[in-house]
């Protein structure tokens, strides 16, 4: 199967749907499969694509795999109710523009006036603040940081008495190692001719 800007790679090539779903054999490219399938060997087995085979391996404590589908859908259950609020802000904001254009033409007093700019500031505010919040969480699913989480964590339990004596019997460690290699230098000096 070539590969290139005509026929691009896609998520179908390595076996999974748009939403990250295992694709059945049927949905695959059709090229991709074809040498498989010719293959009498083969006939009944499901094709190895790259989303079976990952999802029969397993994680360990060196290496694991991502969900990109339960992360989509966590993100988009938490994403709801931050684009709700942020819609009802939008159509705060429409109807207070409205209240201000009205005072506006009725001459209104300008600390009415004034007031009404001041929560329409704030709701702009608001608006922006929740869709940054929003663009964090969905960012936040194709973050691929190599962070493992099978790592066991190891927690330094000493007390801070117990890591002075340690950093002093350190200390002396190194002392004992350049006096050492003061002698040595010393007497290497003292042979040469």
């Amino acid at each position: 199967m070539k590969v290139g800007k005509k026929m691009p790679m896609t998520l179908a090539h390595f076996g999974f749907g748009s939403n990250g779903e295992l694709l059945n054999d049927d949905d695959l490219p059709a090229a991709l499969i074809a040498d498989w399938r010719a293959d009498d060997s083969n006939a009944g087995m499901p094709f190895p694509s790259y989303a079976r085979v990952l999802s029969s391996r397993g994680a360990s404590r060196y290496s694991w795999s991502v969900d990109f589908a339960e992360r989509r859908a966590n993100a988009r259950e938490a994403l709801e109710p931050l684009r709700e609020n942020a819609d009802r802000e939008r159509a705060r904001i429409v109807d207070l523009k409205d209240e201000l254009k009205r005072l506006k033409k009725a001459k209104a007093p300008h600390a009415s006036i004034q007031a009404v700019e001041a929560q329409i500031g704030n709701a702009e505010k608001t608006v922006r603040e929740l869709e940054a919040e929003a663009a964090t969480i969905d960012a936040a699913v194709y973050d691929l940081k190599a962070i493992n989480p099978n790592v066991i964590a190891t927690v330094d339990e000493r007390t801070p008495d117990q890591i002075i004596s340690s950093i002093a019997e350190l200390g002396k460690t190194v002392t004992d190692a350049l006096a050492r290699l003061r002698t040595l230098l010393h007497e290497n000096e003292k042979q040469e001719p």
